[in-house]
């Protein structure tokens, strides 16, 4: 309680020291400080400048004590040797200097409106301030959600430019063997897989695109002359994906969980 700064009533409005606070700082007994005040009010000295007030010890026991106002203490110092009394004005300098940094401007709690309204504002600051550190939560929630996110995407990215990018750079036509491949599939198991897709069907032996992607510029075709094991010629198709074909059944492969072997862990 010895260096709480001590905020007086109605009559003791300025910021000063409790007869405690100069026991410590002066190292007297408190009794004797006590005993000092009482001499200077029995010599007629205003006693406005000394609150007598009680406070209640380490014991828990009610104790009288004073409570002097800046004037009371350089009034009580001045009865005291050099050094006491430099060592009250220094401290009393310091409180003053953190109350004068804490108390920039209190309102006037005598007048109930503006009292009021003081505490009006810190209510509404604190209710402010609540929301903001609430939605700084939520925020900071949903940003450590997005940064999951975008990680994942990240790397979904890089795989996508893995084969992508080796897709992008070669514009040579391709068999359904050789994308098969990229897959670890077989020929027919990819195709099979194209034709649950609903990509392709099959029509004498030829598998052929279904018409709404059959413009689309996925494959090229050409016929093949062949002749037959008994020896009668005959042509057939031969069908290649495009580099644009490759890519869309990259995309649609994708959406099924079917990722090339180059993407795989």
């Amino acid at each position: 309680m010895a260096n709480d700064l001590i905020q007086f009533g109605e009559t003791h409005k300025m910021q000063g020291m409790t007869s405690l606070q100069i026991a410590e700082v002066t190292g007297k007994n408190h009794a004797h400080v006590m005993r000092d005040i009482r001499n200077l009010l029995e010599q007629g000295v205003n006693e406005s400048n000394f609150g007598l007030v009680n406070y209640k010890d380490k014991k828990g026991e009610v104790r009288p004590m004073y409570e002097l106002t800046p004037k009371g203490c350089l009034i009580l110092a001045s009865g005291y040797d050099p050094i006491l009394r430099e060592k009250i004005v220094n401290k009393l300098e310091e409180y003053q200097q953190k109350e004068r940094a804490n108390i920039i401007s209190l309102p006037n709690f005598e007048d109930p409106a503006e009292a009021a309204m003081a505490w009006a504002k810190e209510y509404r600051e604190k209710k402010v301030l609540a929301i903001e550190n609430d939605s700084l939560k939520i925020e900071n929630k949903i940003l450590e959600k997005e940064n999951i996110e975008l990680a994942s995407e990240v790397q979904e990215l890089k795989h996508d430019r893995n084969y992508l990018d080796i897709i992008m750079r070669s514009r040579s036509l391709m068999t359904v063997s050789q994308i098969a491949q990229d897959y670890g599939m077989s020929a027919k198991a990819f195709n099979q897989q194209l034709a649950q897709m609903g990509i392709q069907y099959k029509n004498n032996d030829q598998w052929i695109l279904y018409s709404r992607y059959k413009d689309c510029g996925y494959v090229s075709s050409r016929t093949i002359d062949i002749t037959r094991s008994n020896g009668l010629p005959d042509v057939v198709m031969h069908t290649e994906w495009t580099q644009a074909g490759r890519k869309f059944l990259y995309e649609e492969l994708k959406k099924q969980g079917i990722i090339p072997m180059l993407e795989r862990d």
